[in-house]
């Protein structure tokens, strides 16, 4: 048993964590690796269903492959459990498993933070509602944030990492702006 807040994580949280660190590319951050400092910063939960996403994501040799590779490889810090026997049916409107079963894990644990990147889309609000406590939803970009107002990860790297991910994943620049304003302003 750890010390660090429980968190459970999506499939997406994970890639995208894990993407700048594989990039080779000039865009991409560097100096900081946010999957290392998230998974030993917390105490990651994630359901099984995630672990078969990123598997699926593996083996195509472009950038989402070496992601999911890398996630893999990291999987050891993650708590994982079988939830698909503990869920009655998958929550709808659009959520894949690994969001539905991450939902009910999240409530099961009384979860500090789930952790989503549904922040694009309509399921935000499907997510927010499912939560028994919606002050517990969470993005990359606000884990990233709040990583840097408490000093873990250096704030030019979670600027760099902002704007790599608006430009690479088409994040919304206005909520990424608001992320900025509120956390990296001082």
């Amino acid at each position: 048993m750890t010390d660090e807040p429980i968190i459970v994580v999506d499939t997406n949280v994970l890639l995208n964590l894990a993407t700048p660190v594989v990039d080779a590319r000039s865009r991409a951050p560097t100096g900081e690796d946010p999957l290392k400092t998230v998974l030993f910063g917390y105490d990651v939960h994630v359901p099984s269903s995630v672990l078969a996403e990123v598997s699926e994501a593996q083996g195509n040799g472009d950038l989402l492959s070496a992601a999911a590779d890398l996630v893999f490889r990291a999987s050891h810090h993650l708590t994982t459990h079988e939830v698909e026997t503990q869920t009655d049916e998958p929550l709808e409107f659009g959520l894949d498993p690994g969001e539905s079963h991450g939902i009910w894990l999240a409530n099961e644990l009384g979860a500090a933070m789930f952790v989503t990147d549904e922040f694009n889309t309509t399921n935000y609000l499907f997510v927010s509602l499912a939560l028994e406590d919606r002050n517990t939803l969470f993005t990359t970009p606000h884990v990233l944030c709040l990583l840097a107002e408490r000093g873990t990860l250096d704030t030019q790297y979670v600027h760099s990492a902002l704007t790599y991910y608006v430009e690479t994943k088409q994040w919304d620049a206005q909520y990424v702006s608001q992320l900025r304003s509120e956390y990296l302003s001082s």
